[in-house]
C-alpha cells in the first residue's frame, strides 16, 4: 500500500506548489518556455517537478530528477508525455494532471539562467545522489529558478508527521519496506532542535520503529 495518498487524502493535504496554475497540455506548446519549472500530479499524491528544455520540440523535452528506483534517481532529459505518465512504461496508461509555476519578476534573461543551471546540473548528474527529502526533484526544480534548495511539500509533509505523530505511528506499523523507508527518510530529516519535548519523544518512537 502506498502510504502517502493514503495520509494526504485522510488530513486532506494539498501539495500543489504556491502559484502554480493548471494548463491544458494541448495547449502546452503556447505556455511553456524553455527555463519553466513545470510539475505534475493527480489529487492527493506527490508532486513531480522540472524545468523545460526546449518547448518547440516535436515533443516537449524536460530537464527532471527521476529514477524508476528513487534511490536510483538521477537528473536527467524526457519528454512531456513520459513526464505526466511517470514513465515509459506508463505512456498510454496513466496520465497527470499539468502544473505551471509562476514566479513574480520574472524576465527573458532570468529563464534562460534556469535553462542553464538545469544544463549544467544534467552534465554533472553523476555527481548528485537522490534524496527523497533531502535530495528530490522539487529542490532539483527550485534551485534553478530560485537558487534555492527547497522542497515545498515535503515540508508540508514534515509539518503533517509532526503535527499527527502519534496517529501516523499507528497507521505506519505495518508498512511495506519502501514505504517505511520513505517515510523515514522524511521524519529523519526533520530538525530535531526544533521539535518540542512531547514531539521529540514521538521522533525517537518513529525513528525506532522504521529502523
Amino acid at each position: 500500500m502506498d502510504y502517502l495518498p493514503h495520509f494526504l487524502k485522510h488530513y486532506n493535504i494539498d501539495l500543489q506548489p504556491t502559484n502554480s496554475e493548471l494548463i491544458d497540455t494541448e495547449s502546452a506548446k503556447d505556455i511553456l518556455y524553455p527555463g519553466a519549472h513545470i510539475a505534475t500530479s493527480n489529487p492527493y499524491e506527490h508532486f513531480h517537478h522540472g524545468i523545460i528544455h526546449d518547448s518547440n520540440a516535436p515533443e516537449i523535452s524536460i530537464i527532471h530528477f527521476w529514477g524508476p528506483e528513487k534511490t536510483h534517481g538521477r537528473i536527467q532529459i524526457t519528454t512531456l508525455p513520459i513526464f505526466l505518465a511517470g514513465g515509459i512504461d506508463l505512456v498510454g496508461k496513466r496520465k497527470r494532471h499539468l502544473y505551471l509555476v509562476n514566479y513574480e519578476n520574472d524576465t527573458p534573461e532570468r529563464r534562460e539562467e534556469t535553462l542553464k543551471i538545469a544544463e549544467d546540473m544534467l552534465e554533472k548528474a553523476d555527481e548528485i545522489a537522490y534524496d527523497l527529502a533531502t535530495s528530490n526533484c522539487e529542490h532539483f526544480a527550485c534551485l534553478c529558478r530560485t537558487g534555492q534548495w527547497k522542497s515545498e511539500q515535503v515540508e508540508r509533509i514534515k509539518n503533517l508527521l509532526i503535527i499527527k505523530a502519534l496517529e501516523i505511528y499507528e497507521k505506519i506499523k505495518n508498512a511495506d519496506e519502501k514505504n517505511r523507508h520513505n517515510i523515514a527518510s522524511l521524519v529523519n530529516s526533520i530538525p530535531t532542535n526544533a521539535l518540542s519535548v512531547e514531539e521529540k519523544f514521538l521522533y525517537d518512537q518513529f525513528c525506532q520503529e522504521l529502523e
